[in-house]
Parts: structure tokens; C-alpha cells; sequence
């Protein structure tokens, strides 16, 4: 079947693409408008799939048209047409006479990237944050990436903001910012990344694709997070505030005469009481970020945009017996020129450099004969060229691209490790002493091909072919890989919408990626997924229903090391529990059902339902992930109402998964690993957060409070298992010491915008 994909992808664009009159969805009418290069923002609340358009002609004028059927209009703010309510009308239907005040743009905003590049992904599982959403929906420390951990297949307890989506591993989402990949926009990543390095300040849409995206996404196996920066004009210039866990600077502008504009954050602050979840009795856990964008047309048809941004970590933590040092500084700048080279296609080239550097120090006293020190430095330099085209024809829309990047990495690693008695027990190395040194470096890329067009007035067809080919493996020379995907999108008549897409996804180690810190002194093959997914979607004026049933089967899953029985420890690297898994094959297959009301203007709410199952086969045995939540439920209401915001939201899924061992292992027995690993499962996972705002006119100025309460009954919800192993004459007895997660978690802030 695969071999055959990349030929019909081939042959699908040669199908007729044009149809002589256009029926179909407001939302699909907007989307072609978007593909010729207009600035579109709507409200959910007002556009809705239910809207139906039959028409001979895509045009802003016609949209006008079409809009006053619905009593809607367009109105212009600046560069940017905004679909608002109408006026009055009259008891015969007709708008009334006399002016009708200017009508505020609704609380949740629906906006097209802001590139130039429109971007097909119309068979993919996307959902849309806006800052408006961000805010609404309560979030651990109030952070912006958290809010991608209550949608339908992410499996999450509280701790990491950086999602596991249906059922894969952490590291297989890309982020993007502005269109450029960010390697590590985390703080704490050494301890579970519990933090984003993104202010939401500077956000002003973040798209989340959980499945079926495009290939010109890159080569991650599970989502995309797409975020676009802010240039709304608001009436305020600049945010100060301070939070909790953070003080924060926001400001933006123009160049005066020249045209442009500029975006500046900074923010620093401490996570202490958000690192409670790992066993110290003290610790500084500093952070800080900057960012800074710049938006400068050089003609009509062309954009620059630069930016850069910077984050670091000081991280000291200190136990009874441990001790543990993180600093890590990453650094990225770009420059991305867009250019309309004719009317129907547009190029986007874009360049950019990354820096990260690591340091990590781990040090263990206890008196068993256990514990030892790892010393743990890396320094990574990524420089790469990008080139995107999109070319526009009639109501079909053909991209392709290519990217090449060179990349240089050095790891210098010492370690001495005795993992004591359980590690005998578990077949594990107990003892174990390290020095290496490794200095990977050369060149990867890449080239895709992609289009997206309407046989017919109802079907939309989007098949797409990526190659990606990497030559800095050690002592492995080059790999490349092909990635066939194809989507179809149907519109039914009364307005509902059916997704299927079919696909392989790779995912090759980035030269960052090695895996040092456990050992490991070479890359593995690159790894890769075959996803189906399949999805119904409706919405009407009030109501929206999504579900989506997939399925994905790995091949070639890479090593990785873990804790078997609680990962949420200061030095997980030393820890008696930690083993090396290498799956044959892993399979994640499951069902996401969303459904979203819009109650009234001021009070909307959400429910979903995830069924996910993960595995990997080990020795021959399939073995559940410790993420895989059979089942979860998450539900939420937000209400607002002059400048008051309520938010509730309640998440509830299966426990995850533990290891258990037995009360007793004789002298002479070990507890084969792929007997025990993820056997037994922890209590049912509840918290229940709140968030509140009121935002305050004074003047010129506005003063915003927030509050944020994650778990706000307290719940003792499961971490893991703790062992403490007693050795007797005749073996070995074993006694269980639950752990718990995070407790409640007040955040409080205030924000002043002039």
C-alpha cells in the first residue's frame, strides 16, 4: 500500500480543480479568501459551518454579499477585515436607518496565520487557542502552552506543560514560532518542563494539530503547536506586571515614519513552589525569557520579519542526601522575508540560528552503598535556510518547499552510579561508571510537496509527499526517509464535515537529541508511524461536535530510558529504578469526541471524552506506556462580563500506569523487567482549577487581576511507587511507599496596560 501512495499523490492534482459555482460552508468561503492573501478575523460565535454559501465568485465583494444574509458585515481595522454583527433591522427584515454603534469584536477570535503563505490542512486534527482563550480557561501559573493539555487525546498529570498526544513519546511535537522550530521552550527541562518559555502576552494565535497535518510540518511523529506572535492594536502599547512566578515587561510599537512594527518581552521569575512535585527540602529555580519581533514591509508585495529570543534556567535543588544543578541558556534569532512574487504565489524564505547549552549536576550521599555523581555538558549550534512557495489556481492551492540545516553538538559526560539492591533485582547494571565524549555534526534537510483543491463543490482533497535525509550519524553515515500522506475532506449539505487522512510520519534524532545522559553514544534509526485518522465534525450557531478515531503503529521505535516506578524524583538519571527499554514495535489507538456550547454571549462551555491506549512490544509482550489513560473527561465553563472573567474546569482520566513488584523476591530470583513494567495502575487522576479575572478601566490604563488555582480540592492524586527493598536471609523484602503529585497551586498576578 505504501509503495503505491506516493505515485497516487502524484497523480491527484491532475483531477479537475475547478468547479464553475462554489456551495459550501461560510468558514470553507472565508478559507479561500485567506488562500488569496486577505486578512480575515471572525468570531465561532458568528461564522459557523451551518452558514451556507453558493456563489460563481470569491471575492471580498462578494463576501459582503453573502454576509448580509447572515445580518453580518465587514468592517475594516487597519490591514485587517473583521466580520462583525450588523445593524438593527427593522419587523420586514431591512437593516434600519441611522447609525448603529461600532460592534465589538467578540470574545473568541478565529484568525488566519499571519504569513503570507496560506498553508493547507484541511483534513488534519486542528484546534485554535487565541490569547482570548488562553486567558479564559485556568492554567497551572497561568501558562499559555498548558492550555493545549485539556484537548481531546493528551495524556497530562499536572506536572509538564509539554504534552504526550495520543499516546506518543514527549519529544514528538514540533513548535514552531512564527514558522521557525523551537528546540527546548521549556523551563525546568530537566525536571519535567513544568513551565513554557512563551509568554502569552506576546501570543496572539496558537494552532494545536493532534493528527493528519501536512507535510510541510516537518518530521515529528505526533503534533505541531503553530504560535503566532501578537500585533493587535488595542489602544495599549505596554503590559507590566507581576505574578506569583513571574515579572514581566510587554511593550510594542511602531518605527514612527517608517513603516513597521516592533514586539519586545521580557519576563524572570522563580518556580519554586511549582517544583514541589520533586523531593527537596530547598531549592532556586530561577528562570528567565526575552523576546523580540520586528515587522517591517519593504514593499507592497514584501514582508521582513525579524526576531530573536533568549531563555535561561539556574536551577539549584537540594535534598537530604541529593543534590542537583541545571543551567541551560538557549538562544534563537531568524529573519523570514515574505514576497508576493505575482498575485496567485508567494514565497517565504526564511534563515535562522539556534543555541542551546546544558549543564547538569547530579550528586547522591546516601549511606547504603548507592548514589555516585554525573557531570553532564552540552552545547548545540543549529543554522538553517528554509524556502516556501504557494501557489495559488483558481480554488486550488499547490506548496512545496525545502529546508536544509547544518548542525554541530558536544557532549562531554562523566557518571558514577551504584543503583543498589534493586537494580540486582531487576536485572539491571547495578554499578555503573561513564566518560564520554561525543561530537556529532553535519548536514540535514529536506523537501516536501503538497496541494490542496475541490474536485467538486463538496470534497476537498489534500495529498502530500515529504523527503528528509540526515548524514550526521555516528559512525552510521546518512539516512533519508519518505513520508506519503493524503487527506480528503467532505462537506455534507446541511452543513456537517468528514475527515480522513492516511499517512507516515518520520522522526530522525535531532543532532540535539542524543542520548548521552543515559548512555547512549549513537544515534538510532530514524523512527516512523503509520496514522490513520478519521474525524466528523459539526457545527452550528451555538453548538460545535467534533469526533476523531485514529490509529498509529511505530516501527523502529527508539531506546529510551525510564523510571519504572516514579518518574517524579530530583535525580531521575540516578535513581535505583531506572532502566533502558528497546521496543520492537509500539501501536497508540484511540477515539476523541469534543463538544463546545456557546450558552449565551457571556457564557460558553466545553466537554470531552478521550478512549487511548499506547503500547510497546518488548520482548515479544505488548506493555502498556505509562501515559496510557484508558479513559479521559475533561469539562469546563468560562463566563465573562464587562471586564469580569470566571473560569472552571474539571479534568478526570484512568490512573497511569505503575510497576509493581512482588512482597518478596528469594536470594536466588530476579523480577524480569517485561513482567512487571507498567503492570498495575495508580488511583483515578481528578483536579479540579479555577481561574478569575476583572480587568479594570482607569483612564488611558487598565489594571487586570488574575487568579489562578490549580487543584483546588487538594487532591492527593498518585505520582508513583517507591520501593524500599530490605535485604533478609533468605532474600529480599519489598515494601511500597506511595507518592503524590502536586497539592493546590495559588497564583495571583496583576497586569497594567498603557
Amino acid at each position: 500500500m505504501w509503495r503505491l501512495l506516493p505515485w497516487l499523490i502524484c497523480l491527484l492534482p491532475g483531477l479537475p480543480a475547478y468547479a464553475a459555482e462554489l456551495d459550501l460552508s461560510l468558514p470553507r468561503y472565508i478559507e479561500l479568501l485567506r488562500a488569496d492573501g486577505h486578512a480575515l478575523l471572525y468570531s465561532n460565535s458568528l461564522v459557523h459551518a451551518g452558514q451556507r454559501v453558493t456563489t460563481d465568485e470569491v471575492s471580498v465583494a462578494a463576501l459582503r454579499s453573502v454576509l448580509s444574509q447572515f445580518n453580518l458585515q465587514l468592517q475594516a481595522r487597519g490591514k485587517v477585515l473583521v466580520i462583525t454583527r450588523g445593524g438593527p433591522r427593522d419587523y420586514d427584515g431591512n437593516v434600519a436607518a441611522g447609525p448603529a454603534p461600532e460592534p465589538p469584536l467578540e470574545t473568541v477570535i478565529v484568525t488566519g496565520s499571519l504569513h503570507r503563505l496560506p498553508g493547507a490542512a484541511a483534513a488534519s486534527s486542528r484546534h485554535r487557542f487565541t490569547q482570548a482563550d488562553i486567558t479564559a480557561v485556568p492554567a497551572l501559573g497561568s501558562d499559555a502552552v498548558r492550555a493545549t493539555l485539556r484537548l481531546p487525546g493528551v495524556s497530562s498529570v499536572g506536572i509538564s506543560a509539554r504534552p504526550r498526544i495520543r499516546g506518543g513519546l514527549s519529544d514528538e511535537l514540533l513548535i514552531l514560532q512564527d514558522g521557525v522550530e523551537l528546540l527546548e521552550p521549556f523551563h525546568l527541562a530537566d525536571y519535567h518542563s513544568p513551565y513554557s518559555a512563551i509568554d502569552y502576552h506576546t501570543i496572539e494565535s496558537l494552532d494545536f494539530y493532534s493528527g493528519g497535518f501536512p507535510s510541510r510540518y516537518g518530521n515529528r511523529m505526533s503534533a505541531v503547536m503553530d504560535i503566532r506572535n501578537d500585533w493587535r492594536e488595542d489602544g495599549y502599547q505596554t503590559d507590566l506586571g507581576v505574578s506569583t512566578f513571574s515579572q514581566y515587561l510587554h511593550t510594542r510599537g511602531d518605527y514612527g515614519a517608517a513603516p513597521g512594527r516592533w514586539l519586545l518581552s521580557l519576563r524572570r521569575g522563580d518556580l519554586s513552589d511549582l517544583a514541589d512535585y520533586i523531593e527537596a527540602d530547598s531549592g532556586d529555580p530561577t528562570y528567565a525569557d526575552v523576546g523580540l519581533h520586528s515587522w517591517i514591509p519593504l514593499s507592497p508585495g514584501s514582508d521582513l520579519k525579524l526576531g530573536a529570543t533568549y531563555s535561561e534556567d539556574d536551577i539549584v535543588f537540594r535534598g537530604e542526601d541529593e543534590r542537583a544543578r541545571s543551567d541551560i541558556e538557549s538562544s534563537t534569532v531568524w529573519a523570514i522575508l515574505e514576497t508576493g512574487v505575482r498575485k496567485e504565489l508567494d514565497r517565504r524564505i526564511t534563515f535562522s540560528w539556534l543555541d542551546l547549552r546544558r549543564t547538569k549536576e547530579l550528586r547522591s550521599d546516601e549511606d547504603e552503598p548507592k548514589g555516585g555523581f554525573l557531570d553532564h555538558r552540552q552545547e548545540v549550534s543549529l543554522l538553517t535556510l528554509r524556502s516556501d512557495w504557494a501557489l495559488r489556481r483558481d480554488s486550488a492551492l499547490y506548496e512545496f518547499g525545502s529546508q536544509l540545516s547544518y548542525g554541530s553538538g558536544s557532549y562531554d559526560h562523566q557518571s558514577e552510579i551504584d543503583r543498589g539492591e534493586l537494580a540486582d533485582l531487576l536485572a539491571q547494571p547495578r554499578e555503573i561508571a561513564r566518560d564520554i565524549t561525543a561530537n556529532p555534526d553535519g548536514w540535514s534537510g529536506g523537501a516536501y510537496m503538497q496541494a490542496e483543491f475541490l474536485p467538486d463543490q463538496r470534497l476537498v482533497v489534500q495529498p502530500s509527499l515529504r523527503w528528509d535525509v540526515q548524514d550526521y550519524y555516528l559512525h552510521g553515515g546518512s539516512r533519508d526517509q519518505w513520508s506519503p500522506r493524503l487527506g480528503l475532506e467532505y462537506h455534507f449539505d446541511a452543513g456537517p464535515v468528514a475527515r480522513l487522512s492516511v499517512g507516515r510520519f518520520q522522526q530522525p534524532e535531532g543532532v540535539h537529541e542524543l542520548q548521552v545522559l543515559d548512555g547512549r553514544e549513537r544515534f538510532f534509526r530514524p523512527q516512523y508511524a503509520d496514522q490513520a485518522l478519521a474525524g466528523f465534525e459539526w457545527r452550528g450557531e451555538h453548538l460545535a461536535l467534533v469526533a476523531e478515531v485514529y490509529h498509529k503503529e511505530y516501527k523502529r521505535p527508539k531506546g529510551r530510558s525510564e523510571n519504572a516506578f516514579n518518574p517524579f524524583v530530583l535525580l531521575p538519571e540516578m535513581e535505583t529504578d531506572r532502566v533502558d527499554l528497546l521496543p520492537e514495535r509500539a501501536r497508540a489507538r484511540g477515539v476523541d469526541l469534543d463538544a463546545s456550547w456557546a450558552i449565551s454571549d457571556e457564557l460558553r462551555a466545553f466537554a470531552r471524552y478521550s478512549y487511548m491506549r499506547a503500547q510497546d512490544q518488548l520482548d515479544g509482550r505488548w506493555v502498556d506506556r505509562r501515559w496510557s489513560q484508558d479513559h479521559t473527561v475533561n469539562t469546563g465553563v468560562t463566563f465573562s462580563r464587562g471586564g469580569l472573567g470566571v473560569g472552571l474546569a474539571a479534568t478526570w482520566h484512568s490512573g497511569w500506569r505503575s510497576s509493581q513488584l512482588p512482597e518478596f523476591v528469594a536470594a536466588d530470583e530476579t523480577v524480569p523487567l517485561a513482567s512487571t513494567l507498567n503492570s498495575a495502575s495508580l488511583r483515578n487522576y481528578f483536579a479540579l482549577d479555577l481561574n478569575v479575572s476583572y480587568a479594570l478601566e482607569l483612564g488611558r490604563a487598565r489594571l487586570r487581576l488574575y487568579a489562578d488555582i490549580s487543584n483546588l480540592t487538594d487532591r492527593n492524586n498518585q505520582a508513583g511507587i517507591d520501593y524500599d527493598v530490605t535485604e533478609t536471609d533468605a532474600g529480599f523484602a519489598i515494601e511500597p511507599d506511595g507518592e503524590v503529585l502536586l497539592g493546590r497551586v495559588p497564583s495571583v498576578g496583576l497586569t497594567l496596560s498603557f
